[in-house]
């Protein structure tokens, strides 16, 4: 595996010969680097070894300079922006690996999961799966969603009654609207060795999704009055 250093990200290139099968872009959270998930996706890769990784600073720079925490994870416009500003680095790094949207899984860590979450939900993104690590929802569900693509949620903070309920009740309202919604509730760290390892077995089930390239899911959608 080699990593190439882009001005957006780093491009984990995998070590099977030929074209990749699927791609997981990686989104790291506010105030993180790109380079933080490097080990994790070397570590990652080794179980998905026909899948590209591209690892991605989850917020722009001016968008970063103009806000404080509390505001980079309640404000929806401030999502807004930077799902505009990532959009185009999807589309760069599909057409990069000659893959389409049914072959892309987003993984995002805090900020970064929920920056996932709100491209897929409210922006209406195609892919084959999201794996979204201590992630929150910043608008109520739209009220036509696209299904059939695959949500999985790693809760990583102290265990305690508000954690747990948030959780539950994040997938209770993915799956209440036909989304394919798991999650898991552990303390810690959303970086510690055990997130990690969850994150890795809820990722291969993901990239098996997206190596089939199930074009159906992206035509469906399901209603639902607010």
């Amino acid at each position: 595996m080699s990593w190439l250093q882009f001005p957006d990200g780093l491009r984990l290139n995998p070590d099977a010969k030929g074209s990749p099968e699927a791609l997981v872009v990686l989104l790291a959270d506010a105030g993180t680097t790109a380079e933080t998930l490097v080990p994790i996706a070397q570590r990652w890769a080794a179980a998905v070894p026909t899948t590209a990784f591209v690892a991605l600073e989850a917020l722009d720079p001016v968008a970063a300079s103009s806000c404080g925490p509390s505001d980079r994870d309640s404000d929806p416009a401030l999502f807004d922006r930077a799902t505009q500003h990532l959009e185009p680095l999807l589309e760069q790094e599909l057409r990069f690996h000659h893959l389409d949207a049914s072959r892309l899984v987003l993984v995002g860590f805090r900020y970064g999961g929920t920056l996932a979450l709100h491209l897929v939900l409210h922006q209406g993104w195609s892919c084959a799966g999201v794996l979204a690590f201590t992630a929150r929802l910043v608008r109520p569900l739209p009220p036509i969603l696209r299904i059939g693509r695959k949500i999985r949620l790693i809760e990583s903070v102290p265990t305690g009654p508000i954690a747990r309920n948030h959780l539950c009740d994040l997938v209770a309202q993915l799956t209440t609207r036909g989304i394919d919604a798991r999650g898991i509730l552990l303390s810690g760290s959303a970086l510690s060795d055990e997130a990690i390892r969850h994150g890795g077995a809820y990722l291969v089930e993901l990239v098996a999704t997206a190596q089939r390239g199930d074009h159906l899911h992206v035509n469906r959608e399901s209603s639902h009055a607010q």
